[in-house]
């Protein structure tokens, strides 16, 4: 039997050098939240990251050196994660909820991000054949209900890395989307 993972919140100053934060202590925490990567999530994406930081400063729960530092997740396995915070995660909502298909170049993006994980988490090969079809369907279908229903079936480490993929492939177009403007606005 694999032993559950901790997983925390803290500040990194600098590679290696963290500043452990309890969350419950916190003066914007108002339930409990445990060492569970869904639970701080949860927690977390309430929250811009400005935001945390300034409930620590008020809690007095870090030297002032690690205020400038990152906010970080880091696990009894020593994985250096990402804070979801309240703009990543409603970039995903935007993207959930928005209309406009998803192009050809995203679909396969999403694909490949979605299919490397399905294959390091599962053995059986009829079983992953199966879940790949589904999500090529919805993919196809551009059926962005039915493709988070479908990440949202993994367990939630693994399809947290499926919403970083999208929040990332989302920041990446609307940074496009405003260089193009800003040439066409220098052009006028």
């Amino acid at each position: 039997m694999m032993e559950k993972i901790g997983y925390y919140l803290v500040l990194e100053k600098r590679l290696g050098d963290y500043n452990l934060i309890d969350i419950n202590k916190l003066d914007i925490c108002d339930s409990v939240v445990t060492n569970d990567i869904a639970s701080i999530d949860s927690f977390t994406c309430r929250f811009t990251e400005s935001e945390i930081k300034a409930s620590v400063e008020r809690s007095n729960m870090a030297n002032f050196s690690y205020l400038d530092g990152t906010l970080k997740v880091i696990s009894d396995v020593k994985h250096n994660l990402r804070v979801l915070t309240k703009d990543i995660f409603m970039n995903i909502v935007e993207f959930q909820n928005d209309d406009e298909d998803i192009d050809r170049e995203y679909k396969n993006k999403l694909f490949g991000v979605y299919k490397k994980i399905i294959e390091s988490t599962f053995e059986d090969k009829g079983f992953i054949q199966g879940m790949l079809d589904r999500f090529k369907n919805a993919l196809k279908d551009n059926s962005k209900d039915q493709i988070f229903s479908i990440i949202e079936e993994l367990p939630y480490a693994k399809s947290r890395a499926i919403y970083f993929a999208i929040y990332d492939e989302e920041n990446k177009r609307k940074q496009e989307r405003l260089r193009k403007l800003e040439k066409l606005n220098d052009a006028a």
